[in-house]
């Protein structure tokens, strides 16, 4: 049997609360930025991976290890 549901007119959306919602969205920014230059540079693509996966273990290993996310 088929309910119908009126809509309640709120939005559902991905919530981005707090900064480590943030910081695992913008880890592969570095990464797709190295890649993009790498191509635009007519460099290898593994050179371009490579240069952005650093700043993307930087910010990764920052948050693991020198603030990592506490249970609260």
């Amino acid at each position: 049997m088929r309910v119908r549901k009126t809509p309640t007119g709120e939005t559902v959306g991905p919530l981005l609360e707090s900064r480590y919602d943030w910081l695992l969205t913008t880890v592969p920014l570095p990464m797709l930025l190295g890649t993009v230059g790498a191509a635009a540079a007519g460099v290898p693509a593994a050179v371009g991976v490579g240069a952005g996966g650093l700043p993307s273990a930087a910010m990764l290993a920052y948050a693991l290890f020198a603030d990592p996310p506490l249970s609260e």
